[in-house]
């Protein structure tokens, strides 16, 4: 299996002659996000707040599984364009459903300790992923492949996420404008880590079948 500075490699050359579109559909998906945050963290409820946050729950699920499917096409070298980023919306009720459970079964295991909960993000990280492989499974089926397949490597994914803190501070420092760079890196890496997993996973079915 490769090691993260391969992984960083292969999302880096993924981008090439690409930046423009990861970037458009970084910020498109992140701002979504972090509106969501932002609606729940401020105190002050008002109807924008609600309107935004309410606007988010409804479009992360597809618009996740475009921004993964842009990412994944990149990393493939296949034909990409920036209608991918909506393709969710041709699943919109197992996209929709998929979203709304990762929430859900974060947040329980967030109930009990913040390492559990941490350990639930990373069992579920492969779900948008696998449903773009597999676009006909429901939310619950990604959920629990994606699950199968982290298993034994939760730590590789962890140690890929720390890896980025700095970039991420950076980000910050610059006032977001560093996103604009390390949002694209982070998402073409994670990417080239679930193309490196399946393809460790397919080789280890594999050889349980021979014997």
């Amino acid at each position: 299996m490769e090691i993260n500075a391969e992984l960083k490699e292969q999302g880096k050359q993924s981008l090439e002659g690409n930046w423009g579109l990861a970037i458009v559909a970084c910020v498109i998906v992140w701002l979504l996000t972090a509106a969501f945050v932002e609606g729940r963290a401020n105190q002050i409820t008002t109807t924008f707040n609600d309107t935004m946050s309410l606007l988010s729950l409804v479009l992360s699920g597809p618009l996740a599984f475009g921004l993964s499917k842009i990412f994944l096409r990149l990393n493939r070298s296949q034909k990409t364009s920036f209608k991918n980023l909506f393709d969710g919306f041709k699943y919109f009720l197992q996209t929709f459903v998929l979203h709304i459970l990762k929430m859900i079964f974060v947040f329980l295991w967030l109930l009990l300790l913040i390492i559990p909960g941490i350990i639930a993000m990373l069992r579920y990280a492969m779900a948008y992923y696998i449903m773009v492989d597999n676009p006909g499974i429901g939310g619950l089926e990604a959920i629990r492949r994606s699950k199968k397949m982290m298993q034994g490597h939760k730590g590789r994914l962890f140690y890929l996420w720390l890896s980025f803190l700095g970039w991420f501070i950076f980000g910050v420092m610059t006032l977001g404008l560093g996103f604009l760079y390390v949002a694209p890196y982070y998402e073409a890496t994670k990417a080239s880590f679930y193309e490196d997993l399946k393809k460790h996973r397919e080789v280890y079915d594999s050889e349980i079948e021979q014997y």
